[in-house]
């Protein structure tokens, strides 16, 4: 089969070749997004269609605008969850690792809607020094953090919020968290953690879990990660909460969640 299109190939005209992957990328790029536009149409509490539409419309275009390590699908779920989070429930919207700056627009304006402050904190200068080796990751790809990988500084990240986000519901928070997240005692209602490496995984829930209201929520993007998922299962994680979290999906996708207990 391969020797047939082999020989094949070269008497395909290149425009027929450029068509077919023109159609190919339009295929994937509806596969990626069908999970928000999807969504966009489904009736939702206390969101207008019309808001809907536009949050949709621009969450689309920030992906195009910005270079976002998340999926779509993984992203409405996020937002999904801080919309559905009661509004007479107290909390600001955090988030640790903004790279770019993708996620930090698009949960800015998610922040806005919802009329809740947001705090997001990155050193701004990439992944810390590290010696941690993860090795494969749960789906079998070989997974590296060196230092300053993941950069995005801090005047690109501003310049995109402006840009795409809602800047006054969102607070850069410049550092590195174990110099930051000490001093930051507001409650919290949710929260979004993509910080690659298990030693930043565990400063974050050191200082954020419990700022976490009742019945709140934190996403992590590293639950794919071994030695990131050796934190999320380590009861000394969880040694100072009573009752420990319930966490979704750990071992098994991405992204996962993490709720606090209604009832404490």
């Amino acid at each position: 089969m391969t020797k047939i299109k082999e020989i094949i190939r070269p008497l395909v005209p290149p425009s027929a070749l450029e068509l077919k992957k023109s159609l190919w990328l339009r295929k994937e790029k509806f596969k990626s997004e069908f999970p928000l536009l999807s969504w966009a149409l489904k009736p939702e509490k206390d969101v207008t269609f019309a808001a809907k539409k536009a949050l949709v419309h621009r969450m689309l275009l920030i992906h195009e605008s910005v270079k976002c390590a998340h999926t779509h699908k993984e992203m409405h779920t996020i937002v999904q969850a801080i919309l559905n989070l009661p509004r007479d429930v107290d909390g600001v919207i955090v988030e640790a690792g903004c790279f770019k700056g993708g996620s930090t627009c698009k949960i800015s304006i998610v922040a806005s809607m919802v009329g809740r402050k947001m705090f997001a904190f990155d050193s701004f200068q990439g992944i810390p020094d590290n010696t941690e080796k993860h090795g494969n990751d749960i789906f079998g790809r070989h997974s590296d953090f060196p230092p300053g990988s993941y950069e995005g500084p801090l005047a690109e990240v501003s310049q995109n919020l402006r840009l795409f986000g809602e800047p006054n519901s969102c607070e850069l928070v410049p550092g590195w968290f174990e110099d930051t997240m000490t001093h930051f005692k507001q409650p919290v209602a949710a929260a979004f953690i993509d910080v690659d490496l298990a030693s930043s995984t565990r400063t974050c829930l050191r200082y954020l879990y419990p700022l976490l209201v009742p019945g709140g929520v934190i996403f992590s993007h590293d639950g794919h990660l071994p030695l990131c998922v050796e934190v999320f299962a380590d009861p000394k994680s969880w040694a100072d909460t009573n009752p420990a979290p319930v966490i979704e999906g750990l071992g098994s996708r991405k992204l996962i969640c993490i709720r606090k207990p209604s009832t404490i």
